[in-house]
């Protein structure tokens, strides 16, 4: 029997499903083929991270080594000229601050030279810091490097960076400093000293007197003729390794050194 539109009567029982409109069907295909895009990507990136992960572990494939868009470039500096040769004995210094292993234990040293006005020099000294903290195979040596003419006051707040190593609190120091990057005059580098319960007299006789001008500015030109020209700059067993490396990277880098140690 028919029914008065001329469609087929539904027989009792007849569990069939209606056919679904036309913008139901091509929503569900659409949904199907963007979750089959999102999975591949999600695979690719996934082999990616593995790869490389396995690739830097068995020394087949080597972290990047420049991180220029973390670099804060002095254009003063011109580019070094053919390949700087590194002596990591004068580089990694005993007078400047320092954490991790002693030098007879450690396996990898890592000297940065960082400027405290610098936002990519706050970002990656937490990181190698915590890990230089955290390990017993690292020596980390930071080393002064400010670039006065685009952070004023650079220079000067590494003179207070020094004046607070003599009281063994430099990197309280550093912490603060980095806090406050965007004020690095006299009269705060001295209030910062005094928050963070240094020898405020001290500290202030140190800052006025200048005694480590010629200290920062030795640091400078060490990392200009190594080939520094920009913050932050990391030198890893005289491998040189320019701008802010990320955390990833940074225990990559790590994880290898110990492998080599432990075989």
């Amino acid at each position: 029997m028919r029914l008065d539109g001329g469609l087929p009567a539904p027989t009792p029982g007849n569990n069939t499903a209606a056919p679904q409109p036309p913008k139901e069907k091509k929503k569900h295909t659409a949904a199907l083929i963007g979750g089959g895009v999102l999975l591949v990507i999600f695979l690719v990136f996934v082999w990616r991270i593995v790869f490389f992960y396995v690739g830097i572990i068995r020394g087949t494939v080597d972290p990047p080594t420049s991180f220029i868009s973390s670099l804060t470039v002095d254009t003063t500096l011109a580019p070094p000229l053919g390949e700087v040769v590194v002596d990591m004995e004068k580089l990694a210094t005993f007078d400047d601050p320092t954490l991790g292993a002693s030098p007879d234990r450690a396996l990898l040293t890592i000297v940065e030279f960082a400027d405290f006005g610098c936002p990519f020099s706050r970002e990656a000294s937490y990181i190698v810091r915590a890990l230089a903290e955290h390990t017993d195979i690292v020596r980390y040596v930071y080393r002064d490097f400010p670039i006065e003419d685009l952070h004023p006051g650079a220079t000067l707040a590494a003179q207070a960076g020094e004046c607070a190593q003599e009281q063994n609190r430099f990197f309280d120091y550093h912490d603060k400093l980095y806090q406050n990057q965007f004020d690095l005059t006299d009269t705060s580098l001295k209030r910062y000293a005094q928050e963070i319960g240094l020898d405020s007299a001290a500290f202030n006789s140190c800052l006025d007197s200048g005694r480590y001008a010629d200290e920062v500015e030795e640091d400078r030109q060490a990392g200009i003729e190594a080939g520094v020209r920009g913050t932050p700059t990391f030198y890893f067993n005289g491998v040189l390794v320019e701008g802010a490396i990320p955390r990833d990277i940074f225990l990559s880098l790590v994880n290898r050194f110990q492998i080599i140690q432990e075989n």
